[in-house]
């Protein structure tokens, strides 16, 4: 068909009277006729041969596919639902199961094409040779394909850093537990060891049964130990000697 044959404001009034009443229902394919999609149809390929505009009138005017359906009253999503559905060889309407059948082979088609592309880019990223008939689809899967063994590499990247991070923290834990049962082991011998060297020390100086067990014997021997050296502590072991020594004889004479 022509572009001098075909016109638009024509075109658009003869869609309008086709649907008529049936704009209430349009959305419905069992409303449609064979004559409205194939006016539709070629309405499109004229368009579409122009690069989407039609000269219009005395050629100053210029309107698109998107204006001719709005002028139609069409949405365009609808239109096309309906377009996926004729037939421009035999100029009809598919039905129910044929358009299923067309649907099937065009997903049959695009499987094929796809799985086609998939193994172009698979032998480019292995081999980093694109082989013949490589095309722009071609092209955009296989960077596809790199951004996702990319995000791929890092994510792993990531994991392996997140379970060596993991790993290092348990090390450290476990050494920090062993070192802390070594740290109470060592607290409790050195204990068990004082006591011995204690007790043996009371027993050495010849202490009488009660002051083995006296705890404030304990404690003054421990006030003595936590003295800076043996010059400190033997002061001060006179120091106590002179007041129990004091003591006693206060207590003597307060008895006399």
């Amino acid at each position: 068909m022509s572009l001098i044959k075909w016109d638009y404001d024509q075109s658009v009034k003869k869609v309008s009277i086709l649907l008529g009443d049936l704009k209430a229902v349009v959305l419905k394919k069992s409303t449609l006729t064979d004559e409205i999609v194939k006016e539709l149809y070629e309405a499109r390929e004229l368009l579409s041969n122009r690069g989407s505009w039609a000269v219009v009138q005395n050629g100053t005017t210029q309107k698109g596919w998107g204006q001719y359906l709005e002028d139609c009253g069409l949405k365009r999503t609808t239109v096309h639902y309906w377009l996926e559905h004729y037939e421009p060889t035999e100029q009809r309407l598919l039905t129910d199961d044929e358009f299923e059948a067309k649907q099937q082979k065009k997903r049959l088609e695009e499987k094929t094409a796809q799985e086609q592309i998939r193994a172009k880019v698979n032998v480019a990223y292995k081999t980093g040779n694109k082989p013949e008939n490589w095309d722009a689809k071609c092209e955009k899967a296989y960077q596809e394909k790199i951004e996702e063994e990319r995000q791929r590499d890092e994510r792993i990247a990531k994991a392996k850093e997140s379970m060596q991070r993991e790993r290092e923290r348990n090390e450290q834990i476990d050494r920090e537990t062993k070192q802390a049962f070594v740290n109470i082991d060592k607290m409790v011998q050195d204990a068990m060891q004082n006591t011995k060297e204690k007790n043996e020390f009371k027993q050495r100086i010849r202490l009488s049964p009660d002051g083995l067990t006296d705890g404030f014997v304990d404690v003054l021997m421990e006030y003595l130990e936590e003295l800076e050296d043996d010059n400190r502590r033997i002061e001060a072991c006179y120091n106590i000697i002179k007041v129990c020594k004091g003591i006693a004889v206060d207590l003597q004479v307060r008895s006399n």
